[in-house]
């Protein structure tokens, strides 16, 4: 095991020799690229510069040969305008090509055999544009003009030299002439791009490896004339870096050598300790055991691993990644402070789920840990990034929204609750929660931490315990308004005002020809002062997780109608929603509601679905079978539309079978939806559940399910739905519709 360890602090000892000197070998490497940018730099502004003073020192030269061949072009043209001798003007352009041997052509219109100093008449240089043809002399100077001579460049001026025009005088002269006087001044030799001539072929001694080119082009009314060009000797980068590096290098190593002291004593020394106790922790657990060097990783890669978790384990939750408790009590009691400063107001929310328990029993804790991160990411995306998340514990996690005014802070909740509220996809299973809130407004309800903290709590507690999902602490001067959620609180105000009623619509025994019982139904009082249908509200309230309260008050409101027919027989059938049986209180609350009105549960039905009752069988006939063992009557209703298991059917305790209408309300001209019903009918008396048809609305159908055997129908043709105060007057007319009926079947055997 001490080899071990050596081999560690050797590993570890190599590691900081090796960051040492990519330490040293970063900064060397910064230092050339800052030295060859700056130097790049230098050497451009340099040439910028020398560039600028000789495009000057060009400009001027430029001017002075023009002015210079002005000058020549008037002297030439006033002597020959005074002296017409052809053998004058012969000897004295002959004398004056000596004298100015810059001088490349003097040219007379009508004179004939002249020769030039080596240029010869030039058809293309000829026809060069003056400024006045007119009296050119005597008013104004012509203009020197750039062309080509045999694709040599040239300048010259062209002019009539008297008033009829009868001749014209041409001067020509080199156009790189100012190169020599341009050499003087910079001290420098040029090299002339002109392919015309040789003449111009001159090379710069100062070009080196290390130099800069500098160009000057010469064009004169688009004719390329030729290129200057001149090799500037430019400070080499390799030169300067080695003038420096020595100097530089020391300083740099110096200093990394100080930085890697300093790195040694803070983290290197306390790394090899902790490598120590970790050999004597693995010594100590497992003594004697030559497998014992593989438990000690060596190397400092490994324990900042380690380091890392750690340092993030004290910050996160390990599971959804968001801030655990002390973070967020950290940022609260910071919000807090700034609160108290600045009049901020802020909303501590509790968000947990209902039955979590329930989850992780049924499905396993693997997809419990998968609806945790599903509903840390909706919490994540329905919040700002100025607000605060965590994870408390468990299915409990807490936000911190900073709000203006109470419209805005019960939107945030709204959005936030119907986010997650919706159906998860976990691991390709569709799992429905209900969800409970707790608000609490710092500084409407606390001003402190903890009492804040306390309060949010209570505020959720409550949400548990009672039929509204999200509550707001309520303080005593408070009025009794759980929250300002418009959904949530148009339902109450609905429940509260009592915008709803029952109707009941009776379903007729085919063998005595008696109702047996009403199926109430949900209605508004005044469905003109609604947007909403019934069926919408319902739906909105059962994808919203809010039926709860609504099937509580159906049930309530059934048994005090159950107490007003104390003395008849009849039942009452009520719609429950596949999210109540989602709650294992359900039969507990249903018996506690017919305690209270002290009403047989003999008395009332309660119906499910085919298709809610598909979604969770199991849970489903787990609550039925409590309903049943109180003595509640139970009915399967919309049978058909759904995908009923015949296992599921003999588990189920129901006594009755609701047809679905859908099949009912054609079956006298469909012949596939007669044979659907009426093996319908034989396959429940077989299990022994009775039958009931809705949707009956003619004595054709109502004759054809008497012939089927049917025990039960309901429809328009039986009865509309009717208003609870009619409901004595129908049971006293019961016996007239009896005897009608059983008229009615008379008649229709007789036939």
């Amino acid at each position: 095991m001490s080899l071990n360890f050596d081999v560690m602090q050797i590993k570890i000892q190599h590691f900081t020799l090796f960051l040492f000197l990519l330490m040293s070998l970063i900064t060397t490497l910064l230092w050339s690229v800052s030295l060859y940018t700056v130097n790049n730099s230098l050497n451009l502004e340099k040439t910028r510069l020398y560039r600028e003073n000789w495009q000057i020192q060009l400009d001027q030269l430029q001017l002075s040969q023009r002015l210079w061949l002005q000058q020549r072009f008037m002297e030439v043209a006033e002597w020959m305008a005074n002296n017409t001798d052809p053998q004058q003007r012969l000897l004295f352009i002959n004398q004056y090509y000596l004298t100015y041997p810059e001088i490349q052509l003097i040219h007379i219109d009508k004179i004939t055999a002249i020769v030039s100093n080596g240029v010869g008449e030039i058809p293309d240089c000829q026809n060069l544009p003056n400024r006045n043809p007119v009296s050119v002399l005597q008013r104004d100077t012509p203009l020197a003009k750039a062309c080509l001579s045999m694709l040599k460049p040239m300048i010259g001026i062209s002019a009539e030299i008297n008033a009829d025009k009868s001749q014209k005088l041409v001067l020509l002269m080199d156009y790189f002439s100012f190169i020599d006087d341009f050499e003087e001044l910079t001290g420098k030799h040029f090299h002339i791009d002109n392919k015309a001539s040789s003449r111009y072929n001159y090379v710069d001694s100062s070009e080196t490896a290390e130099s800069q080119q500098i160009m000057f082009q010469f064009n004169r009314e688009a004719i390329h004339l030729g290129s200057l060009s001149v090799a500037l000797p430019v400070t080499g980068f390799f030169s300067v870096w080695v003038e420096q590096a020595i100097w530089v290098l020391l300083a740099v190593l110096l200093l990394n050598l100080v930085a890697y002291l300093i790195l040694y004593r803070a983290l290197i020394q306390p790394l090899i300790l902790i490598a120590k106790r970790l050999k004597k922790a693995v010594l100590t657990r497992r003594p004697g055991n030559a497998y014992d060097l593989q438990f000690l990783t060596p190397g400092l890669k490994l324990l900042h691993k380690y380091f890392m978790h750690l340092t993030y384990l004290t910050k996160r939750d390990h599971l959804t990644g968001l801030h655990n408790r002390a973070i967020f009590e950290e940022r609260l009691q910071q919000a807090i402070l700034e609160g108290k400063r600045s009049g901020r107001k802020y909303a501590l929310v509790l968000v947990d789920i209902n039955h979590f328990y329930k989850v992780n029993k049924q499905y396993g804790n693997y997809l419990g840990d998968g609806l945790l991160k599903k509903l840390a990411s909706r919490l994540k995306s329905a919040i700002r990034e100025s607000d605060s998340l965590a994870r408390l514990e468990k299915d409990n996690f807490a936000l911190l929204l900073e709000f203006v005014d109470k419209d805005q802070l019960t939107s945030t909740i709204e959005k936030l609750y119907q986010s997650l509220s919706r159906p998860y996809s976990v691991y390709g299973r569709q799992l429905t929660i209900g969800i409970s809130i707790g608000v609490a407004i710092y500084p409407d309800h606390a001003q402190e931490m903890v009492e804040l903290e306390l309060k949010a709590n209570e505020a959720l507690l409550k949400a548990h315990q009672d039929d509204w999902p999200v509550v707001f602490v309520q303080q005593a001067t408070d009025e009794a308004d759980y929250s300002g959620l418009s959904l949530i609180q148009s339902l109450r105000q609905a429940l509260g005002n009592n915008d709803f009623k029952l109707v009941y619509q009776p379903v007729m025994d085919l063998k005595n020809h008696t109702t047996s019982y009403f199926e109430a139904l949900l209605r508004w009082k005044q469905p003109e002062l609604h947007t909403q249908s019934i069926e919408q509200t319902i739906a909105l309230a059962e994808k919203n997780q809010l039926i709860k309260p609504l099937s509580h008050w159906i049930i309530e409101t059934a048994c005090i109608q159950l107490k007003k027919l104390d003395d008849s027989p009849l039942k009452v059938a009520v719609n429950l929603s596949m999210i109540d049986f989602h709650d294992e209180d359900l039969p507990d609350r249903i018996g506690e509601t017919l305690n209270k009105y002290d009403v047989p549960p003999q008395k009332l039905m309660v119906e499910i679905t085919e298709g809610q009752f598909m979604q969770e069988p199991e849970q489903v006939i787990q609550i039925l079978t409590r309903l049943s063992n109180m003595g509640i009557s139970l009915s399967i209703d919309d049978f058909g539309t759904g995908q009923a298991s015949l296992t599921y059917l003999k588990k189920l305790p129901v006594e009755k079978l609701k047809i679905d209408q859908s099949f009912i309300k054609d079956m006298v001209i469909d012949e596939e939806d007669r044979a659907i019903v009426e093996a319908t009918i034989k396959l429940a008396h077989t299990l022994g559940i009775e039958v009931v048809a809705e949707g009956v609305e003619s004595a054709e159908i109502h004759t054809m399910l008497m012939q089927m055997d049917c025990d039960y129908v309901q429809g328009y043709y039986i009865s509309r739905p009717i208003d609870e105060l009619l409901i004595p007057n129908w049971i006293l007319d019961q016996n007239r519709t009896a005897l009608t009926g059983k008229l009615r079947t008379k008649i229709h055997r007789a036939k």
